[in-house]
């Protein structure tokens, strides 16, 4: 299935979600953050990538910039057993038997729970990667003029007014079929005046050639050069070979990577053996690189993070359900400009959402009913992967805090303190304020606290 996407600026992105007061949920939250996990030992200081848990609730992580590393862990950061990867290892899951499934730079690998090595073999998005070096080569070319028209501001300002212009035909025919988000009605407010400022620089960049004499006025490049274009093409493949989710389920596998052109995701679906791999959905929106799929009984769950929202597959990729919005206070909705970042899936079948912007936790049925509030973890913000597991033996919450280098835990509060009955919280009107400048306060205090 497809999916159309209308791309919009991270600039303008950001822009949407300055000023954003995320309201506080303590009083509603079913857990608190009882600890961090570091793992110790002489090789600790590599950096994790992503997590999960086994069905035993040990930790599994990935670790490092290749050759990598996996580790097998408890709660207290004892590394119970490691093996090396030879490439640098972007993902990670576990299937029903345990075997740990491990995907970066464009290769495929499944352990043994104890690390040997069962099958290594290239991501099915690799051969089609390599097979499409012609179309990659046209998106190179298009994208290097655009960076030669960057350096003359008059094309540079002229090239955005056209931009804007496409993008506000394409919204308000969006809007017309009430299809829009809330950061896209904002957007759509927006961009007018936006159009107004860069015309008027247009206009003042034309009067000052003008006066100057157009010969005087230092012109690009006309076209990039071969090792430009080649130099681009092969970037751009590094970037589309990382493999940005693994998950299982039965005898089923799915695979998530860039597609071969442009910026959208792709999902494919093989077997436990790597083989018979197809693409079953195509054009999921991910910013800054992300893009968390994983897989249950129930189907496959995607966090589509530049959408705002949740989306529900069936095991062959046709879509069952979505939920989600685009929501400042993060109460009825997702917080920030990309999120939820990642999900995951607890015994029952319930699914858990994780903001990497506030750190916020939340707990939805496979239909997407809000049932609780977990809580929000202090993490160092940001647009990025923030890995989250359910343990399979208790009811902890783990996330991980990528740019700290280690996983938060989140524990049940104690009875007394739980509040999980979330059907009247939506309507509330009244509700605690933190202050952006007081939660980037606290998240400095903890981090001084948890280096010294």
């Amino acid at each position: 299935m497809r999916s159309v996407f209308l791309a919009l600026p991270c600039i303008l992105l950001t822009s949407l979600a300055v000023g954003n007061e995320v309201q506080s949920i303590d009083d509603q939250s079913t857990h608190a953050q009882s600890g961090i996990i570091q793992f110790s030992g002489a090789s600790s200081a590599l950096k994790m990538n992503a997590f999960c848990l086994n069905n035993k609730g040990k930790i599994i992580a990935v670790c490092g910039n290749g050759p990598g590393e996996v580790r097998v862990a408890n709660d207290s950061g004892e590394i119970l057993a490691s093996w090396e990867v030879s490439v640098k290892p972007e993902s990670v899951g576990v299937a029903d038997d345990d075997s740990i499934l491990v995907g970066g730079e464009g290769k495929l690998f499944r352990f043994s729970p104890e690390g040997k090595l069962i099958n290594e073999v290239a991501s099915p998005h690799a051969a089609r990667l390599r097979d499409s070096k012609a179309q990659l080569r046209t998106e190179a070319i298009a994208t290097l003029k655009r960076s030669m028209t960057a350096r003359d501001p008059l094309a540079m300002a002229e090239s955005r007014v056209a931009s804007y212009e496409n993008m506000l035909t394409q919204l308000k025919t969006r809007q017309e079929n009430g299809s829009l988000n809330a950061s896209e009605e904002r957007l759509i407010k927006m961009l007018p005046d936006l159009m107004e400022r860069y015309q008027k620089q247009v206009d003042d960049l034309k009067r000052a050639a003008a006066l100057k004499g157009d010969a005087q006025q230092e012109k690009p490049d006309a076209e990039p050069t071969e090792a430009q274009i080649n130099s681009l093409v092969d970037s751009m493949i590094r970037t589309k070979m990382r493999v940005s989710s693994i998950s299982s389920t039965g005898k089923h596998l799915f695979v998530t990577t860039r597609g071969t052109t442009g910026y959208g995701y792709d999902v494919w679906k093989m077997n436990l053996e790597f083989k018979n791999a197809e693409v079953i959905v195509t054009g999921l929106s991910g910013c800054c690189g992300q893009m968390d799929v994983q897989c249950c009984e129930s189907g496959i769950f995607v966090a589509e993070n530049s959408r705002d929202r949740v989306v529900h597959y069936d095991m062959n990729g046709t879509e069952i359900n979505k939920w989600g919005k685009s929501d400042r206070t993060g109460i009825n909705g997702f917080t920030s400009c990309c999120n939820p970042m990642n999900v995951c899936f607890d015994t029952e079948g319930r699914v858990y959402t994780a903001e990497s912007g506030s750190g916020r936790i939340k707990c939805f049925d496979a239909s997407g009913k809000l049932v609780s509030y977990v809580g929000d973890v202090d993490l160092v913000p940001g647009c990025k992967n923030v890995s989250i597991a359910v343990s399979p033996v208790n009811e902890k919450v783990y996330m991980l805090d990528l740019t700290r280098n280690h996983i938060k835990v989140m524990e049940p509060k104690p009875a007394g303190l739980k509040t999980p009955d979330v059907k009247n919280v939506e309507s509330k009107k009244e509700a605690k304020v933190i202050p952006a400048a007081i939660r980037r306060g606290v998240s400095a205090r903890v981090t001084i606290e948890e280096t010294k």
